[in-house]
């Protein structure tokens, strides 16, 4: 009778040494240190023509203000989602590989070591077109002071933004899509309504007793604006600078480097001088990210945000659209309008498409509890609907454009 022959994969399996067992390294500290060693490293990005390499800090030109890129959705929903406060901001800590909690499976509960795994998943997109467009769509929160105190509003608006990169190609903004302001919750529409729903409001905007103006209205008032957004071939703002499509593509997809030129703009910004740095530097990596850059940069954004101190994983949560992604997010600090708040990132774990950013109330101040607005409330958000190359031409781009 013939002998059997020996099962090769049983016979190595049972030579491997017992450290080395898969399950005893799936989720253990080895294994989470080497995933970290290897997504804190650049990677090498290859795009048509050879390897591209970052050549320094780009040169940009005078100061100008520029719309920051927000995000997108059908505007019925943003009053629907903000009107209660209750969005899973605070979300569930996760830990590595799958989830009896339904987060998204691969997503640490380390915020540095999260947002490293979404850095290296980021999706390899073409980088052609003339335009890189993103639709957005953005709200507010806001507390009245009169004439009905101890009510808040919503106020949310459609962008899309056209980035011009060939000749010819104008940078165009539309804004005021779908605009609107509306009570916050069917409370706040109440006491509006029993105050005989005045059309002009006052917004309570800090303890400086400064106050700021605000109208009652429906998206079916409200035309578009179409402006451009270029100056020439300076095409966004980084910080305090405009700079152009090539400015753009010259930016390093090196975190230490990308974290210098950040400190740069930070250094050169006066608005930045009274901000607290770390949430600067949130902000313009997280604006970096919606821009017309390689893949690189973005995961370098990311990476250069995973660094930041207090950088923490809200595991899945979902946004203000109902999409659901890993939620990360920087320790709270004190505002004059709504009490503790803190700032949060929203993304697909799987792709690194940013979904979302937003600040959520952790401890609301006592004006702010007064309007009904509790720990879990988005105050703010803006969410990315869209980004896509496109050869074809922005709706309302003003007369003269490509």
């Amino acid at each position: 009778m013939a002998r059997k022959r020996p099962d090769v994969m049983e016979t190595l399996a049972k030579a491997r040494p017992e450290e080395l067992d898969p399950a005893r390294l799936a989720g253990s500290d080895r294994a989470r240190d080497d995933l970290l060693t290897i997504m804190s490293g650049p990677r090498e990005t290859r795009e048509t023509g050879g390897t591209r390499t970052a050549s320094g800090p780009p040169v940009f030109g005078r100061r100008w203000v520029l719309p920051v890129a927000a995000t997108a959705v059908a505007a019925a929903v943003v009053v629907g989602t903000l009107a209660e406060g209750t969005s899973g901001s605070e979300g569930t800590r996760t830990s590595a590989g799958p989830s009896a909690t339904g987060a998204p499976a691969g997503t640490p509960a380390d915020g540095r070591l999260a947002l490293l795994t979404v850095a290296a998943r980021l999706d390899r997109t073409a980088n052609a077109g003339a335009y890189w467009q993103v639709t957005t769509r953005s709200a507010s929160v806001g507390v009245i002071a009169e004439p009905v105190p101890g009510i808040s509003v919503v106020t949310a608006e459609t962008q899309r933004y056209s980035y011009g990169v060939k000749s010819g190609a104008r940078s165009v903004w539309v804004s005021g899509i779908d605009a609107s302001t509306q009570p916050r919750t069917a409370r706040d529409r109440q006491r509006w309504e029993a105050a005989g729903s005045p059309k002009e409001l006052t917004l309570a905007t800090g303890p400086s007793g400064g106050r700021l103006g605000v109208r009652i209205e429906t998206a079916r008032e409200n035309t578009p604006t179409t402006a451009t957004i270029s100056s020439g071939d300076r095409i966004a703002a980084l910080g305090a600078r405009n700079v152009t499509y090539a400015d753009l593509r010259e930016l390093p997809g090196d975190p230490e480097k990308l974290k210098r030129v950040l400190a740069d703009l930070h250094a050169q910004d006066r608005d930045g001088e009274t901000s607290d740095r770390t949430e600067w530097t949130w902000q313009q990596a997280a604006n970096l990210i919606r821009l017309p850059v390689g893949d690189d940069v973005r995961a370098a954004a990311y990476r250069v945000i995973a660094d930041l101190p207090g950088i923490v994983s809200l595991g899945e949560v979902t946004d203000p659209t109902g999409r659901k992604g890993a939620g990360f997010a920087l320790p709270a600090t004190g505002t004059p309008d709504y009490g503790s708040v803190r700032p949060e990132l929203i993304v697909d774990p799987g792709t690194g498409a940013l979904l979302a950013e937003r600040r959520t109330v952790v401890k609301p101040s006592a004006a702010a509890a007064a309007a009904g607005i509790t720990a879990g409330t988005p105050v703010d958000y803006t969410v990315t609907v869209e980004a896509k190359w496109t050869d074809a031409r922005p709706t309302g781009q003003p007369t003269g454009g490509r």
